[in-house]
């Protein structure tokens, strides 16, 4: 009789227990879903604009090489390049005199008389 009531003790009861879902509101703020659409409007543009500015960075690195083949080309021709050194000559020339002319303009020190 006692191993029975040590039994009976020992043994784990059967309870049941039912796990309540949370009760979803039906009725949603009309405010929550203007904000909701306007966030998606909002990240719906913002997609669409990322994708024309990679679209534009696109062209832009193709023009660049459309560019730059196109330069060497033009200064592969050896008068052209003839021209375009005579023309840096010419142009560093006059802008080595203009920051001489500053140079010794900003140089001279003005003493006060005593």
């Amino acid at each position: 009789m006692c191993q029975k009531r040590t039994r009976k003790y020992n043994r784990a009861p059967r309870v049941h227990v039912h796990l309540v879902e949370p009760t979803v509101n039906l009725q949603v703020n009309p405010e929550k879903v203007a904000q909701n659409r306007l966030i998606q409007n909002l990240a719906w543009k913002t997609l669409l604009l990322m994708r024309k500015n990679r679209l534009i960075q696109e062209k832009i690195v193709a023009l660049q090489k459309e560019t730059s083949q196109f330069v060497s080309a033009i200064m592969s021709n050896p008068e052209n390049k003839q021209r375009y050194l005579e023309y840096v000559r010419l142009y560093n020339a006059g802008q080595l005199a203009l920051i001489k002319r500053e140079l010794q303009r900003d140089a001279t020190v003005q003493t006060e008389p005593e």
